[in-house]
């Protein structure tokens, strides 16, 4: 169940606008997380945009669909160790983006360039990885019992 909570946060968390930038009063926008790396690929920043998609959205997915996979799917005890092993490193990697929007809502504020804050999204998206995170751990419990180890 929680994969599947996490995974609904992530989809939300994705689409929703995780940053809202206001200069004066007449210019605001704001931004998923899609939005950004959409924004980067059309301003030639590909590199980035590609990092970013990556470790922002590949990455989360690839972890909740590998749980689910996991928990559905008979495997060895030891092909399940080390699956979910990856799987949790993976996961950890995902945080990065909310580190980059906390960083940019810091950077802005304090040069003066504009308003920003934190909105919705990035709430949703930090609580999917920890959730994902969470599971991981649930997951890894259950199959170090099933396997016949205790640890």
């Amino acid at each position: 169940m929680m994969v599947v909570v996490a995974l609904g946060l992530l989809i939300a968390g994705l689409n929703l606008p995780t940053l809202k930038l206001t200069k004066v009063i007449f210019f605001t926008n704001t931004y998923s997380i899609w939005d950004g790396v959409w924004e980067l690929w059309k301003a030639d920043h590909i590199g980035l945009a590609v990092i970013i998609f990556f470790f922002s959205i590949m990455f989360p997915c690839v972890k909740l669909i590998g749980l689910l996979f996991v928990w559905f799917v008979p495997l060895e005890p030891e092909g399940r160790r080390r699956f979910l092993y990856r799987l949790g490193i993976l996961g950890k990697w995902s945080m990065v983006d909310v580190f980059i929007v906390a960083i940019l809502v810091i950077l802005i504020k304090t040069k003066d360039i504009a308003d920003a804050n934190a909105q919705i999204g990035i709430y949703l998206f930090a609580g999917a990885i920890m959730l994902s995170i969470v599971a991981t751990l649930v997951i890894e419990k259950i199959a170090n019992f099933k396997g016949g180890t205790t640890e």
